[in-house]
């Protein structure tokens, strides 16, 4: 695959993520599946643009900094999923954790 191929993954799984997030979808589907789901986007989402950091680093500046953008913006995707799913909230339960 070229370079430009992991950007446009990247690009897409992002933009699926926020779909997802900003419609409300996650709140039709259990926390856990929930969970999984956005890890998992940005999980490939972060795999995705470490391949192209590697590919495009010698080659072409433009899609070094678009790759690093979007590997920063997978991170902040993993960290947000972690923190809004596994945080304790004001009853001392953490949403994900004590689900029956």
């Amino acid at each position: 695959m070229r370079t430009y191929h992991f950007v446009i993954l990247n690009l897409l799984l992002q933009a699926t993520f926020f779909v997802l997030f900003l419609s409300g979808s996650l709140l039709y589907i259990g926390p856990v599946v929930g969970f999984t789901t956005c890890l998992l986007i940005g999980s490939v989402s972060l795999g995705a643009g470490v391949k192209a950091i590697r590919r495009a680093y010698p080659d072409s500046l433009w899609l070094t900094i678009s790759s690093l953008g979007a590997v920063v913006s997978s991170l902040f995707i993993i960290l947000f999923t972690v923190y809004i799913y596994l945080s304790v909230e004001g009853d001392g339960l953490g949403p994900i954790l004590f689900q029956s």
